[in-house]
């Protein structure tokens, strides 16, 4: 990375409001828990017309004396269990709490850094973490286009699923000061962020005992609001001088390319060397053991390449899981609705043994809660359209519904339960998502090129006038990825729906009934 400072400009001083502030305090959850000082969410929410004069006083003199309160800079650590083997450190991820006040000032500092990375264009496009307009959704529909797009052609696509390891705890603050600098972000508001980082300390609690305090010298801070966005900047230059394809989501990585021959391989074994020689020179860490190869494609024969990190072979797999959604060589989507209909159903059997005597309303909120998300995240990439996965997806809301209104033996008719409880089929549920989608692809409320959407050459009378030329496919895995199938179902819309003003009216009419 050149450390020219003309390279970005110099990010303006951060003005500190009243109004800004307040506009934080009201907009606290006040059920959150409070940080190490004890001072809670509700009490800073209900007294906002008091505390919001003191607290803007406070944060423009810690700003412009560059001075973080040691207090603001402790954090409380509980180890909650993720999976595995209990007695295992690794198998526990930790949540900090810390102080709400610093919390509403990180939200200011965010809020300043991350408008002059996208004003001048700082980060990298295909980084779609913590960044307004990307979401795992984005990404993964990006990705599933580029790859639809390559097997439609008959090509081969190789796929490196890196895992950057203990990515946030790795962080070098002198490092990451650097690249701020370098980025733009100097001056007071670098200052304010050197001293937010140095002389942390935290304590660890467990069943209401907590340890003694340790400092902390090296890591993002884990709990705050401002240590994703300082995250971005760090790894923010990992796709610098890389011909493959690079996808970010915060440190998840992915790198890609289509190949054609072995020369193919060449470059993306090349690609690979340099990721580790990134690794290196930033005090980062990809682990071997951790990182994969999906070779996707429809070949018989695909091309079969060794690649090395760190001397080590890459272990090559059939199916891996990408931002919770199971990807496999054919980029067949059974294998994903298989764990996601199996894990709802577990969950339905947990609801239905500690909560069948619930009102229907209690076990309403229950399915849409814990059981709907787990079939439906993510849903625009994965839609099936095959009758078995459909029929597989709707079992798990006719169990529900059994669930919500008690009628486990009851020969009435679920399809009677379900219109009682105004559920829409979860076919309906996808294709409303999918539309919703590119309602907002179309509008640039996502970062999601809507180029690739082509009005037609001429409309035809049945035509409305915001309809796109249809995206051709001959084979199945194309046809009904994302674009071309969604395509399809927005140029069948009534006109007064696809040309609504707003998002919301959007959703409200897509909702009734009738369409």
């Amino acid at each position: 990375m050149q450390t020219n400072r003309r390279d970005f400009t110099t990010v303006n001083d951060i003005d500190i409001t009243v109004n800004g502030v307040k506009k934080l305090l009201d907009g606290l959850n006040p059920y959150k828990a409070s940080g190490p000082d004890n001072i809670k969410p509700r009490l800073l929410k209900e007294l906002s017309d008091v505390i919001s004069p003191i607290l803007t006083i406070v944060f423009r003199l810690s700003y412009n004396t560059g001075k973080v309160p040691d207090a603001w800079k402790t954090a409380l650590v509980t180890p909650a269990f993720k999976k595995g083997q209990k007695y295992k450190a690794e198998n526990y991820r930790p949540i900090s709490l810390t102080c709400v006040c610093c919390k509403i000032f990180e939200h200011i500092v965010t809020s300043h850094i991350m408008k002059h990375a996208e004003r001048v264009n700082i980060l990298f496009p295909l980084q779609h973490g913590f960044r307004k307009g990307r979401s795992c959704e984005t990404q993964l529909i990006e990705l599933t286009e580029d790859i639809t797009k390559n097997m439609e052609n008959g090509k081969q696509t190789d796929v490196l699923i890196m895992d950057l390891s203990e990515a946030f705890d790795k962080v070098s603050h002198s490092l990451l000061l650097h690249k701020l600098d370098h980025y733009g972000i100097r001056g007071k508001t670098n200052r304010w962020i050197e001293s937010f980082l140095s002389g942390r300390s935290q304590s660890v609690v467990v069943e209401g005992q907590k340890s003694k305090s340790v400092e902390v010298e090296s890591w993002v801070p884990q709990g705050s609001v401002l240590g994703p966005s300082l995250f971005l900047f760090y790894i923010n230059d990992i796709p610098t001088g890389i011909d493959s394809t690079v996808r970010l989501f915060a440190d998840d990585t992915l790198v890609y390319l289509t190949i054609s021959s072995a020369k193919d391989c060449s470059v993306l074994q090349a690609d690979l060397t340099k990721l580790q020689e990134w690794e290196t020179r930033w005090k980062m860490a990809f682990h071997p053991d951790k990182c994969n190869v999906l070779t996707i494609t429809r070949k018989k024969k695909p091309i079969d390449h060794a690649y090395l990190l760190h001397n080590q072979v890459l272990q090559h797999v059939t199916s891996a899981k990408y931002l919770g959604v199971t990807l496999n060589s054919e980029m067949d989507f059974g294998h994903h609705i298989n764990t996601i209909t199996n894990k709802a159903s577990s969950t339905i059997g947990f609801l239905r043994r500690n909560l069948n005597i619930g009102s229907i309303k209690v076990k309403t909120e229950a399915y849409q809660t814990y059981v709907r998300p787990t079939v439906e995240y993510a849903s625009t990439v994965w839609d099936p359209h095959d009758k078995n996965d459909i029929r597989r997806l709707e079992m798990v809301q006719r169990r529900s519904a059994r669930f919500v209104t008690n009628r486990y033996r009851n020969r009435s008719s679920v399809g009677e339960m379900l219109k009682t409880l105004n559920w829409k089929s979860l076919e309906e549920r996808r294709r409303e998502a999918r539309l919703v989608m590119m309602y907002k692809i179309d509008r640039q409320l996502v970062a999601i090129d809507n180029q690739r959407l082509v009005p037609p050459r001429r409309l035809s009378r049945n035509m409305h006038p915001k309809s796109f030329q249809t995206i051709s496919a001959c084979s199945d895995y194309r046809k009904w990825s994302f674009f071309p199938r969604t395509v399809r179902d927005w140029n069948s819309l009534p006109p007064d729906i696809a040309t609504a003003g707003s998002l919301e009216s959007f959703k409200t009419q897509l909702a009734k009934p009738s369409v």
